[in-house]
C-alpha cells in the first residue's frame, strides 16, 4: 500500500497556527456506532468510505484486549492513505465549525479508541515544509486544534520531509501511540490529540541550513480536556 507523508508533514503555516477557533460543540452526544454507520456522513466527499471501511475492517488489529474491532479499524481507517485524514484535518481548521458535523460519529469512535489507549510521556517528531520558526518565537502557548501524527523515530521525519524545512522535536505528556493499530506499524506513529497545546523551549535552531529545528514542550496541565473541545 502506498505511503503518505501529509500525516507527518505540515505544508503550509496555517496548517499548525492557533487561529482562535472556538471549541467545537456537539460529538459527545453522538451514540458509539459501528465503522459503517459512523462513515454513513462522509459518503458525499469520501465516495470510496464504505471500500475503505471494509479494508479496515478485514486489515486492522483484531486481537487488542484494549479496543473493539470497530474501535482498531477507526484508528487504521485514519492511518489509510486515503483521504480520511486530509479531510478530517481540513474540516477541524475549518471557520465553519459546522463542517465538523459529518465527522461527529467517526470522531466519536475514533477518539473513544485513543483515549483506551495509554498515555505516554515521550519526546516525538514532526515535519513542517517550510519554515515555521516564525510562529514560534513568542513563547507563547499555542493550540493545536488537529489530529497531529509524530513519530518517535526521526528517520521517518526525514524520510518524508526531504531535504529542507522544520523538523519539531515535542516533549510529549499524552502522546497516544497507535503503531499496533496503524496501516503502517513501522512508522512508529503518536498521536497529539485535537485541543493539545504546546510552547517553544527555547529558539529555533538552524541545522546545517538544511533544517529549522524547534523544541516544543507539551503543556499537559493547561490542556484542553478534549470532552470540552468537542462536547
Amino acid at each position: 500500500m502506498e505511503r503518505s507523508a501529509g500525516r507527518f508533514i505540515n505544508e503550509t503555516h496555517a496548517d499548525i497556527q492557533d487561529l482562535g477557533r472556538n471549541p467545537i460543540h456537539g460529538y459527545e452526544d453522538e451514540p458509539l456506532s459501528s465503522l459503517e454507520e459512523a462513515a454513513k456522513t462522509l459518503v458525499s466527499f469520501i465516495p470510496q468510505i464504505a471500500q475503505d471501511v471494509s479494508t479496515a475492517k478485514h486489515n486492522c488489529n483484531q486481537n487488542s484486549h484494549l479496543l473493539t474491532l470497530d474501535e482498531s479499524a477507526a484508528i487504521y481507517l485514519y492511518t489509510m492513505p486515503g483521504p480520511v485524514f486530509r479531510l478530517l484535518n481540513q474540516a477541524l481548521r475549518s471557520e465553519d465549525r459546522h463542517s465538523i458535523k459529518p465527522w461527529f460519529s467517526f470522531l466519536k469512535l475514533f477518539i473513544t479508541a485513543l483515549k483506551k489507549l495509554p498515555s505516554s510521556t515521550i519526546t516525538v517528531w514532526r515535519g513542517a515544509a517550510i519554515d515555521d520558526g516564525v510562529i514560534f518565537t513568542d513563547g507563547d502557548i499555542h493550540t493545536w486544534w488537529t489530529v497531529n501524527s509524530c513519530s518517535n523515530d526521526l528517520a521517518v521525519i526525514q524520510i518524508y520531509l526531504g531535504k529542507t524545512g522544520t523538523v519539531f522535536a515535542i516533549d510529549a505528556a499524552e502522546a497516544k501511540n497507535i503503531s499496533l493499530f496503524s496501516t503502517f506499524p513501522d512508522e512508529k506513529e503518536l498521536i497529539l490529540m485535537p485541543g493539545t497545546r504546546v510552547r517553544p523551549y527555547c529558539r529555533h535552531l538552524n541545522f546545517n541550513d538544511q533544517y529549522f529545528l524547534i523544541h516544543l514542550k507539551e503543556e499537559s496541565q493547561q490542556r484542553l480536556v478534549w470532552k470540552s473541545l468537542i462536547s
